[in-house]
């Protein structure tokens, strides 16, 4: 080691070889975990200057003549590698598609992982964030690979979320928003404690002369996989040979130091014994691995018992390889304090129809003979399938320098590529099936290769707010909804901003109004004849009272040929009641300057989420729907919406309450998220669609008396309906309805079967009103589901501190 300059003294976890500058010849890459005396997750100021001990390393290989080979150098400083992290996987891959090989790091702990992109001289750049919305918070091993056979690296890693209800609750500390907070403000990504799945969407620009950047999807909990306990090490690999890969994840820990009854009782317990003795009454994670099964649409399903995967263990390290050259993937897995374990595939003869595959060797040049860091792409018909060679995967583990494609009922190949380390490009033909072949580089059949970061192209849509003046940002207080309701299951009062569009000045150009928020009020956005926008206040900073816009309407109120603006006030930061919830008119001058009128809105201090204008009554002006978004300290209990007749003259605007003479409906309708007006066809009457948070999609019609509930209308399933959207979608002349509900990427995913649910009453007596969701989870690692409340034991009794005399 020393005579290569790898006798390095860094509490290494991996090392990952790979060619960092395309010179030809391999560097490495050091992951560095050093658990000094500063306290982990403690937050403060992310170190990037390389000064820290737990800072990871590039090792840069140079040929020594006087020694006859390569010598290896720490170049960490130079190329960019100096931020602090606590490495638990590395991953090496070609995640811009520019021909050099970036390096993914998972970090354990508040520590951000690290995504360091490839500048092509030598440096590297973290763009993790800029890649990734969050991350893994606990993050321990990865893996990169192609999923959905788009051609494209995706990325899985792991963390410590279990599944069922006991382990959940015995492990998982409440998240505190405060934390959240104090994380973003030292500059640390979003992070939470649950494996990742981010899904590669490609390449794009976000203009014709800016660089090319690869966007993530994250979908662990659509994709099934997002909770397997404490985890190791994930890796992505075709173990039925159908074509696609498959997921395995190794678990477990002879001792359980997250236990939350042990961190709550651990110091007394120091007190009255010994350290050892102490350690010994540690609960253990004595829990299978997981196998998943790849369905397609990057979908996985739970495979662990069908495949032989449930029995408990101590697991960390795993690799596959064919080790009894049968063409399909075993495993061996590294057990702690246990015998490891050797899973043989079997299905190869267990199969009813053959699965087909090829294995393929590769043989590079003589500064890189194993080729690490070649792309080989598979095509057959109008699919295909890629593998980036790389060995390092998963946790402290590497795989067999080989190359697997499951072909599933496929009976030729058409053709295979393989993009060698040096950029050059060979294509081979008439590949046989079920065998293992080596491919060899030659210089002579192969040309140089044009990467897809080269032939990106900037997409229809181009980011010009600056160029045209409208720098709009919305900033509001930072309001702590769980102090007031600890258990509410998301934030209400951050909604907006809400928005309007119009010719607020009659100079024939649309303008912007966008509602404000304490501290700031509203702002308008006169557009000019260049195209560009004037920026100015609704109101004077002395008038204004800080009060949160939740919905705005532009509409002529005083029948004077300009639009007025109607403000629905919503929020949520003031009790139930309170004047700050009351709705604002504005009358405009015809020049886009408006004043704030009182006396023709009536009064109205319910917490609103959206306001829409039509004509229910015919009568040639238009009048409001007013959506009742909450009970301020009272969610979920439901709040009634209102709907406002305009009965105004000529500069003299006035609308009139007649919810409970002409809408009886809206009162107590429930959490009213967005709404529209439509017709859904020429000859129907006018009808109002509402989406409902904990309610369906409600539809009322208007009879010529009322709006009412039809007699028939499609029955849409309870929800957390967030939005609608009248149009004629497939073109027969009527309207249809593009609706958004909360989707299916959520650790909550009921069913009919199995619904989400909420309880609310003052349970504990004292005066506040509690909110208590479930959903259902396994008791244990095996058995039914069953119902159990969402929060764990700490979150409730911050709740109902009655709890704690029972808990």
């Amino acid at each position: 080691a020393a005579a290569y300059g790898l006798d390095d003294p860094s509490h290494t976890q991996m090392a990952a070889f790979f060619d960092a500058d395309n010179d030809g010849d391999l560097d490495v890459y050091l992951l560095v975990n050093d658990l000094n005396q500063t306290y982990p997750n403690e937050f403060r100021p992310i170190r990037t200057d390389g000064s820290w001990p737990n800072t990871d390393k590039l090792l840069r290989q140079d040929f020594d003549a006087s020694k006859g080979h390569g010598v290896f150098s720490d170049v960490s400083k130079a190329a960019g590698i100096q931020t602090e992290g606590y490495g638990l996987g590395v991953a090496i891959a070609d995640i811009n598609q520019d021909g050099f090989k970036d390096i993914y790091v998972s970090n354990d702990y508040l520590s951000n992982n690290l995504l360091y992109i490839n500048n092509g001289n030598g440096t590297f750049t973290d763009k993790c964030a800029q890649y990734f919305k969050h991350s893994s918070k606990n993050a321990m091993g990865n893996d990169m690979a192609d999923i959905n056979n788009d051609g494209l690296a995706d990325l899985v890693e792991t963390d410590m979320s279990p599944a069922d209800n006991y382990r959940l609750k015995m492990m998982n500390s409440d998240i505190s928003y405060q934390n959240f907070q104090y994380a973003a403000r030292f500059g640390y990504m979003q992070q939470y404690p649950r494996n990742m799945l981010q899904l590669n969407q490609g390449l794009y620009k976000e203009h014709p002369d800016s660089a090319p950047k690869t966007q993530f999807s994250e979908t662990a909990y659509f994709s099934g996989m997002a909770q397997t306990d404490w985890s190791w090490s994930p890796l992505l690999a075709d173990a039925d040979n159908d074509g696609l890969r498959d997921l395995f994840v190794t678990n477990g820990l002879p001792k359980d130091m997250s236990d939350l009854d042990f961190m709550a009782y651990r110091r007394n317990a120091y007190n009255v014994a010994p350290l050892q003795e102490v350690l010994n009454q540690l609960p253990t994670v004595h829990v299978s691995n997981y196998a998943f099964r790849n369905q397609g649409q990057a979908v996985f399903e739970n495979a662990t018992t069908a495949w032989g995967w449930d029995f408990p263990t101590y697991s960390a390290g795993m690799a596959y390889a064919d080790l009894d050259r049968d063409g399909d993937l075993d495993f061996v897995v590294n057990n702690t304090n246990e015998a490891a374990s050797v899973l043989e595939n079997r299905s190869a003869q267990n199969q009813k129809e053959p699965q087909h595959f090829v294995q393929f060797h590769l043989q590079g040049t003589a500064q890189n003979p194993q080729a690490l860091g070649a792309l080989v792409q598979v095509f057959y018909g109008d699919q295909q399938q890629v593998y980036e060679h790389s060995p390092y995967r998963g946790y402290l583990s590497s795989v067999e320098t080989l190359a697997h494609f499951g072909l599933g009922k496929t009976a030729k190949l058409d053709s295979v590529r393989v993009v060698w380390p040096n950029q050059q490009v060979q294509v081979f033909t008439g590949i046989g099936l079920d065998r293992r072949t080596t491919l060899r580089y030659d210089s002579t059949q192969s040309s140089a290769f044009v990467f897809p970061a080269a032939l990106a192209q900037a997409g229809p849509w181009k980011e010009v707010a600056a160029e045209i003046g409208l720098n709009l940002v919305a900033e509001e207080d930072d309001f702590i909804d769980f102090n007031i309701q600890k258990l509410l299951p998301r934030k209400l009062s951050q909604s907006g901003p809400a928005l309007a569009v119009g010719d607020l000045n009659g100079d024939g150009l649309e303008d912007l109004v966008m509602g404000g928020a304490s501290p700031n009020g509203a702002r308008l956005a006169l557009q000019t004849k260049e195209g560009k926008f004037l920026v100015k206040a609704l109101e004077p900073k002395k008038d204004y009272q800080p009060m949160d816009d939740a919905g705005l309407a532009l509409l002529d109120a005083d029948a004077d040929g300009d639009l007025d603006l109607y403000v629905a006030s919503g929020g949520g930061e003031q009790m139930a009641g309170s004047p700050y919830y009351q709705d604002r008119l504005f009358l405009n001058n015809g020049q886009g300057e408006f004043v704030l009128i009182s006396g023709a809105v009536p009064v109205n201090t319910t917490q609103k989420s959206v306001v829409r204008a039509a004509d229910f009554d015919g009568d040639g002006d238009l009048d409001l729907l007013v959506g009742g978004r909450a009970i301020p300290g009272q969610y979920p209990a439901p709040t009634s919406s209102l709907l406002l007749r305009n009965d105004g003259q000529k500069n003299a605007p006035q609308f009139t309450d007649v919810t409970t003479a002409v809408a009886p409906a809206l009162q107590k309708i429930g959490l009213v998220t967005d709404a529209a007006w439509t017709r859904f066809s020429p000859k129907e009457s006018l009808a109002l669609v509402l989406t409902l948070e904990w309610g369906s999609v409600t539809t009322l019609v208007w009879n010529g008396k009322q709006l009412a509930a039809p007699k028939t209308a499609p029955q849409l399933p309870t929800g957390w309906w967030n939005t609608v959207l009248p149009a004629d979608l497939d073109g027969d002349g009527d309207m249809d309805l593009a609706l958004g509900n909360m989707g299916e990427n959520l650790f909550i995913r009921p069913t009919e079967k199995y619904p989400f649910r909420i309880y609310a009453k003052d349970f504990d007596g004292n005066g506040s009103f509690d909110a208590i969701p479930t959903l259902f989870l396994q008791a244990s690692t095996k058995g039914p589901l069953q119902e159990f409340p969402l929060a764990g034991r700490d979150e409730f009794i911050r709740e109902m501190t009655v709890m704690k005399n029972r808990f």
